[in-house]
């Protein structure tokens, strides 16, 4: 593989740090830093097997997985006329950027809410329910979010951002759905099997379902994909002869306990959403990984 195309994919592989849209807008920028010339001197082949190791990095995370299936899909349409790799790395950069504002805008009209409970971080999210506070009186339960506790760092920038806030311990969810009007999250990725995000989700979309509460998720057309993305990141280890330790940090929450999922091309009920995926182009050479389509 060419070697500037392989550093972007090793430094993807080593971020730890940023959340699924910026690991996007990262990629992309480091793509679009490569000269015309270079660009245009990296065969098909080569554009291919950087789409796989982009994946590879991160296969959790569905912005990465379609970015590297339209440089692969350019790749593939390609052979035998001049490829536009650049001009399909800018295109769905640009609709990144786009998204949110869209997103937010649809959400505060979705939502009619002055209790909303989720959990874990999200930046998507944290704009949507910024939008509804500009509408309304709101206040937002937040569950800490262990093993990474990033709840207590999303409650902190909501009251921040003026909104009133509380954090709660994952194990009280139910409790404080009992009291709220729905749940809210957001996601790293959406696929036929399930919405993936941050282990917790499930419970709280769950909460919501038990006490008759309506649960949305928000997220960018982005982070969807027809592909089941399935490593969850499992970790276990012994500590004595009798005693282990295990800890996921992704879990998968099948959609039909989802009420709907707002875009930036408005909300959809789960059937919908289901129905787009399958309508998705993907790129030929991913069944020598053997992913399920």
């Amino acid at each position: 593989m060419n070697a500037r195309l392989q550093e972007i994919a090793e430094a993807t592989a080593r971020d730890s740090h940023s959340g699924a849209s910026e690991m996007l807008l990262k990629a992309a920028t480091s793509i679009l830093a490569l000269s015309e010339e270079d660009v245009d001197a990296i065969p098909a082949s080569e554009w291919t097997g950087f789409g796989i190791s982009l994946h590879r990095a991160k296969p959790t995370i569905a912005t990465l997985f379609n970015l590297a299936n339209d440089i692969m899909l350019e790749a593939e349409q390609g052979m035998g006329r001049d490829m536009n790799v650049r001009s399909a790395v800018a295109d769905m950069m640009e609709r990144e950027k786009r998204s949110i504002d869209l997103i937010t805008e649809a959400a505060g009209n979705a939502i009619e809410a002055e209790w909303i409970a989720t959990s874990s971080y999200s930046s998507t999210v944290s704009r949507a329910l910024e939008e509804i506070a500009s509408r309304r009186p709101l206040r937002v339960t937040v569950a800490e979010s262990l093993p990474g506790g990033e709840g207590r760092r999303f409650a902190k920038r909501l009251s921040d951002h003026g909104i009133d806030s509380e954090i709660v311990p994952d194990s009280n969810l139910f409790a404080r759905m009992a009291e709220a009007d729905c749940a809210l999250t957001g996601a790293d990725s959406i696929t036929p099997d399930g919405l993936v995000n941050k282990v917790g989700t499930r419970v709280l979309v769950e909460a919501a379902r038990c006490c008759g509460r309506p649960s949305y998720a928000a997220c960018s057309g982005s982070k969807m994909s027809p592909v089941v993305l399935s490593n969850m990141i499992i970790s276990q280890r012994k500590l004595s002869e009798r005693l282990s330790e295990r800890s996921q940090l992704f879990e998968s929450t099948p959609l039909d306990r989802i009420t709907c999922v707002i875009t930036e091309s408005g909300a959809f009920a789960p059937g919908e959403l289901l129905a787009k995926l399958r309508d998705r182009k993907v790129a030929a050479a991913w069944s020598s990984l053997g992913m399920s389509l």
